[in-house]
């Protein structure tokens, strides 16, 4: 079975190779996909990813689920070590540039208990169906998820291109519950 490493930089060579004017079509259809969902609709408090570069946008998701009343918190990086936690934006302005430029929440952003949460939408490298993730390999999600309750539903949102037969996993590796993705 092929390498973790070897898997993430093919498929992420392939992601960032979709052409402008596809990925604006794939994005909007998972919007869609996302908001049209029972996990969506049924969710108060969402923990969702803040794209960056090539991921799918998740920018759009935040603002409606914003407008639609619900509870977002977005990813807080502490540090490689001491991995992230969930803070609560009330707007999508309340995201600055991180120290990895990816935008995400300032210390005066209020921590989210674990426990309050009911849907987290997760981002990754690649993925399989039978609920295999790659993620970029800092480990910060398969640390955080292992916090949740065992039943909130661990969505990933990402391209058709990002999905293959088998993910190889680790022990510590946290499976997800499904994938919203084009197509």
């Amino acid at each position: 079975m092929e390498d973790k490493k070897i898997i993430r930089e093919k498929i992420l060579k392939i992601r960032d190779g979709i052409s402008t004017d596809e990925r604006k079509k794939y994005d909007e259809e998972i919007f869609n996909k996302v908001i049209k969902s029972e996990y969506y609709k049924e969710a108060k408090n969402i923990f969702i990813f803040v794209s960056y570069k090539t991921e799918v946008d998740t920018h759009k998701i935040i603002k409606k689920a914003l407008e639609d009343g619900k509870t977002i918190c977005v990813p807080k990086v502490i540090s490689k070590k001491d991995g992230m936690y969930g803070a609560k934006i009330n707007k999508f302005s309340d995201l600055k540039p991180g120290k990895y430029g990816i935008l995400e929440p300032g210390i005066e952003n209020e921590k989210v208990n674990e426990q309050d949460i009911d849907l987290v939408l997760v981002p990754g490298a690649v993925f399989d169906m039978q609920g295999g993730r790659i993620g970029y390999g800092g480990g910060f999600y398969d640390r955080f998820l292992v916090k949740l309750r065992e039943d909130v539903p661990k969505i990933a949102i990402a391209y058709n291109v990002q999905i293959i037969d088998k993910v190889p996993m680790d022990e510590l590796d946290v499976k997800i519950d499904g994938i919203i993705y084009n197509g």
